[in-house]
């Protein structure tokens, strides 16, 4: 049974499209006082605008005034620490390097996570106009619509499958199916659950991947964490946001008849050093 009140579910969809409507009005008109440019956890350059700490802001003081006993974890702002039962992880912008470019692949991922496990999550993608949720036990739905990923039994030259941005800098992909790189892990997560991509290969952290992760499993998909995500806990990330744990590789396949990609990613044999800052 969920741990998620059904009334929980329209108040944080009405704030996250409220959350969206404010990027829309700014995204294509961005000012390059805006952007900025940090180290993400693995060492790389990560850009970052005012707006990502705007909308967490933004949410981050909802969630508060709504479950005032929660704890909260953002990419941005770090960890409120509160009751550690209750955790809410927050994503406010990610793929921000296509918001910054005017690509429409990005948007807010939002998750619940009680007892160890995640029991909620929503997805919502502005530019696109699509707006995801999973409820544990409840299903995953898109726009209204419920998700059920395709019996799919075999890789072939017309199957599509997502890697995250820099998988070609540590993997190559030993398969004759077609290969998207959108630049955003929602979209790889969401768009594997709606049957888009047959497979995925997604590195995140703990709040880029934890919504995903739920409305994959509530849509049928077959779903390798490592490390699991279930033996993770958003109570030991630090107060400054730095985690404690590794970044998160999440593969998804549709079904369980379908091989994992895990037997079909090799290891590149000269990883390049980290690139120097700029938009990919």
């Amino acid at each position: 049974m969920s741990a998620v009140p059904r009334d929980w579910v329209p108040g944080l969809e009405a704030e996250m499209r409220r959350a969206g409507a404010t990027l829309l009005a700014v995204h294509d008109k961005l000012d390059a006082a805006d952007v900025h440019w940090k180290q993400d956890t693995s060492g790389e350059p990560s850009v970052v605008t005012r707006w990502d700490l705007e909308i967490e802001s933004q949410l981050r003081d909802y969630l508060g005034r709504e479950f005032p006993a929660h704890s909260f974890l953002g990419e941005e702002t770090g960890n409120d620490r509160r009751d550690p039962a209750h955790y809410w992880l927050l994503d406010p912008i990610d793929g921000t390097s296509n918001f910054v470019d005017g690509i429409p692949y990005w948007g807010t991922s939002l998750a619940y996570w009680h007892a160890g496990r995640i029991e909620l999550g929503l997805v919502h993608f502005p530019v696109l106009g699509h707006m995801f949720v999973a409820v544990r036990g409840g299903g995953a739905w898109a726009d209204g619509q419920r998700l059920c990923t395709p019996p799919v039994r075999q890789y072939t030259a017309r199957s599509c499958i997502a890697l995250d941005s820099r998988s070609h800098l540590r993997h190559t992909l030993h398969l004759r199916s077609r290969v998207r790189i959108l630049g955003s892990a929602i979209a790889n997560l969401c768009f594997t659950a709606t049957g888009v991509f047959v497979a995925s290969c997604t590195r995140g952290m703990l709040w880029d991947v934890a919504a995903g992760d739920l409305l994959l499993r509530e849509a049928g998909a077959a779903v390798e964490s490592t490390p699991e995500i279930a033996g993770l806990d958003p109570a030991r990330s630090a107060l400054d946001g730095a985690p404690s744990e590794p970044r998160i590789t999440l593969l998804a396949r549709a079904s369980s008849e379908l091989p994992s990609l895990a037997g079909f990613l090799r290891p590149a044999a000269n990883p390049p050093a980290a690139a120097a800052p700029g938009h990919s």
